[in-house]
């Protein structure tokens, strides 16, 4: 077996720092690659959180063999990943217009958008990937987080809703429509939500004592009540807790 698919084996099997070696080697002794060898790199280098050697493989595996169309998508990744921002949105752009269909390349390009405050450009880019994709829970979030920004509340919680009516158990989703709702004082639906996640066995800190501030305002009492004795035992002497009525 040569090193290149030697490496590709290693890297398969999880032996990463073994991969790289190989993978080096193998572009040594050839001088010359099909992006291959760097692309396996750069992902060895991505799974250990190295993510400037990362780049650095991605990019040369997409110089090398420009028409791979992932080579692009991982370097954009990549860089979303170091919050490079507009060399991450680069990338995506590049991998979109070489395949179109990249559906990946099209919802990772929106949240770049959305974390470089572009909220009208991610809520139009999520509507994109949501026509070809209208099942995709996460393209739905994501919408509805932009379109919060955007002040569109009844729409982002229209969004909200589809994405857990596609899964249920997205708590992300369900926290965020809990919170959208508390804003318009619809305390019940929020608390409704809240329940849910609890239902799950879900018990962060600042999920149960944003449970009980729901629960209050709600002035569901018994229940209130119960989760409070919980929140006791699971953090005893916190006085956030203890301070909620």
């Amino acid at each position: 077996m040569d090193k290149l698919h030697a490496g590709i084996d290693e890297y398969l099997s999880g032996d990463l720092h073994k991969a790289i070696k190989l993978l080096n080697e193998h572009i040594a002794e050839n001088g010359y690659d099909t992006g291959a060898a760097y692309y396996h790199i750069g992902l060895c280098y991505s799974d250990l959180n190295q993510l400037s050697a990362a780049c650095q493989n991605f990019a040369r595996a997409a110089e090398i063999s420009p028409e791979k169309s992932m080579y692009l998508y991982k370097l954009g990744l990549s860089y979303f990943r170091l919050m490079a921002l507009d060399k991450a949105a680069a990338a995506l752009k590049k991998t979109i217009d070489l395949n179109p269909e990249h559906q990946r390349s099209r919802f990772l390009l929106g949240q770049v958008y959305f974390q470089q405050g572009l909220m009208n450009e991610a809520e139009k880019i999520f509507s994109d990937v949501l026509l070809k994709s209208p099942d995709f829970a996460e393209a739905y979030y994501h919408r509805a987080l932009s379109r919060y920004q955007l002040s569109k509340d009844d729409e982002a919680l229209s969004d909200l809703n589809k994405a857990i009516e596609i899964n249920p158990d997205y708590n992300e989703a369900l926290l965020e429509a809990a919170k959208i709702n508390f804003e318009h004082s619809n305390f019940q639906e929020s608390a409704e939500e809240c329940r849910k996640i609890y239902e799950k066995g879900y018990r962060n800190f600042s999920f149960i004592k944003y449970y009980l501030t729901v629960l209050s305002k709600a002035c569901k009492k018994e229940e209130f009540d119960n989760l409070k004795a919980e929140a006791a035992a699971l953090f005893p002497n916190n006085i956030d807790i203890e301070n909620i009525k």
